[in-house]
């Protein structure tokens, strides 16, 4: 009587097996510390399917249509403000010191970043009449962030915990941070609200002053660039209807299904990462539908009756831009030379 022996291969296809759970385990841990801060769980559990699928298959590359990042293809335009003769310039510093800045910021586990952000907003609020404020807004952090901030004389805090509990989603946590900000805002008697992203600030009073180079009766909000490549592609709606009219994360995936077979981080590259390009000086002004990577100056007046909603896995700041500027016709604009990071 003979016994049935297993053939190697049977060995083999476990052995295979076993491989490739370890890569999908590693993959899952990459994706999930890479994107967790922005796309919910059940989104990443798309990726993390699309990825494993194209790592044990061949993939294709995604190629865009267009290589050029959104300030190259939606340019030139029209009917933008105007520089100011030195003379106006001049005259908008002397008038700094009578109007009232509102500085606006989320904080959570930021100490590492509150003294360069001090250093840095300190010398731009002095430029304000003495009335103005900085608000900032912390929850749940770990570290020693509200201790920090309330020993800071000049800041206003609010402190909240077990805010994730509430608003699981981070777009969701910060939509309500923002509009708390803003609620507490309107309350002083502010012309100008500086929303800031602590952890990334680290603007100079030249810098901050160059939106003012521009006719302050020709705009409504000012938002920032950085030295080297303009970050905050989610935030961004430019006017054009075919260039980055679209939230750049729903396009990633949905192209990131198995029937297209694209290569991931292509996907990325062709969507994401063409546009995250430094935006030059000498470009000039853009106008733009939607924009912040850190940094916003807004005129109290253009924001009123809107509100920052990030449900939906959408970018807070993207709907209570398109609502100010349907409401209060405001314009919208990226200054290449207001650098914060």
């Amino acid at each position: 009587m003979f016994v049935k022996r297993q053939p190697k291969y049977y060995n083999l296809k476990y052995i295979l097996f076993f491989v490739t759970l370890t890569c999908l385990i590693f993959i899952m841990f990459f994706v999930i510390n890479k994107y967790a801060s922005i796309i919910p769980l059940i989104k990443i559990s798309k990726i993390i399917v699309h990825t494993a699928l194209t790592s044990i298959t061949t993939c294709r590359p995604y190629i865009p249509l267009d290589n050029r990042p959104f300030f190259e293809r939606d340019y030139p335009q029209s009917n933008l403000p105007q520089r100011i003769s030195n003379s106006s310039y001049e005259n908008i510093l002397r008038q700094l010191p009578s109007l009232r800045l509102v500085v606006l910021g989320c904080a959570r586990n930021v100490v590492p970043n509150l003294n360069e952000f001090r250093s840095h907003i300190e010398p731009i609020i002095n430029l304000f009449h003495s009335s103005s404020r900085i608000i900032i807004f912390e929850s749940d952090s770990k570290d020693k962030t509200a201790k920090k901030l309330r020993e800071w004389s000049r800041v206003e805090l609010h402190t909240y915990r077990r805010l994730a509990r509430r608003y699981p989603e981070r777009t969701e946590r910060l939509a309500h941070c923002r509009n708390e900000l803003m609620d507490k805002a309107y309350l002083l008697p502010a012309d100008y609200i500086f929303v800031v992203d602590l952890d990334r600030f680290s603007t100079t009073v030249p810098s901050f002053l160059s939106n003012f180079q521009y006719d302050t009766n020709q705009w409504s909000v000012m938002t920032a660039t950085s030295h080297d490549t303009y970050y905050d592609i989610w935030a961004l709606r430019t006017l054009s209807n075919s260039v980055m009219n679209y939230d750049v994360w729903h396009r990633v995936l949905d192209l990131e299904i198995h029937l297209n077979n694209y290569c991931h981080q292509s996907i990325f590259n062709g969507i994401i990462g063409i546009h995250k390009k430094r935006i030059p000086i000498e470009h000039g002004l853009i106008e733009v539908r939607s924009a912040f990577n850190g940094a916003g100056l807004y005129k109290v007046n253009s924001t009123y009756n809107c509100k920052y909603d990030g449900r939906r896995f959408t970018c807070e700041h993207v709907p209570f831009h398109l609502c100010i500027r349907e409401k209060n016709q405001a314009r919208i604009f990226i200054n290449p030379e207001f650098q914060v990071s």
